[in-house]
């Protein structure tokens, strides 16, 4: 049961750290925020990912440190009239964070993907809605105030 798995995964785990590996976030060509008008209309659109997890050995007899890296990602858009159009980027902000984790027995993988899937966030998250509130301040975009918790868009349900 998966339940049972991430019980698992939370008894032999505890937060060791959590750091940001890759940021981007920009304007579209001739996008600008500050034109009347142009903030009119834009949709907002986010992603929300565990992307990978890995199992590293450590020096110590016996204990492993876990990476998680989850991808997240806000955009603005403004949607194509044309119902099968892509819709336009207007600007957007992207980061992946990593979570690291010390683990005191190795676990098994079913263990490991629904700890990533359904407990990870809960770590990186206060980092992500600062990083974006940030972002979208300095790129003069609307602010957007994400609630306290998020969970990713692949876990299971």
């Amino acid at each position: 049961m998966v339940e049972d798995k991430l019980q698992c995964a939370i008894k032999h785990l505890s937060i060791a750290d959590v750091y940001l590996i890759a940021s981007q976030a920009r304007h579209s060509d001739n996008f600008n925020p500050k034109a009347a008008h142009a903030l009119e209309g834009l949709k907002v659109q986010t992603m929300h990912v565990a992307r990978r997890s890995e199992i590293l050995e450590t020096e110590n007899a016996g204990q492993f440190i876990l990476r998680i890296v989850l991808g997240f990602g806000v955009r603005w858009i403004k949607e194509s009239v044309a119902e099968e159009a892509e819709p336009e980027i207007k600007a957007f902000v992207e980061a992946d964070y990593v979570a690291e984790y010390l683990m005191n027995e190795q676990l098994d993988q079913d263990a490991i993907d629904a700890f990533a899937l359904q407990n990870a966030s809960y770590h990186v998250w206060p980092y992500w809605r600062e990083y974006l509130m940030n972002q979208s301040e300095r790129l003069r975009m609307p602010r957007l105030i994400l609630p306290t918790r998020q969970f990713p868009d692949n876990r299971e349900q």
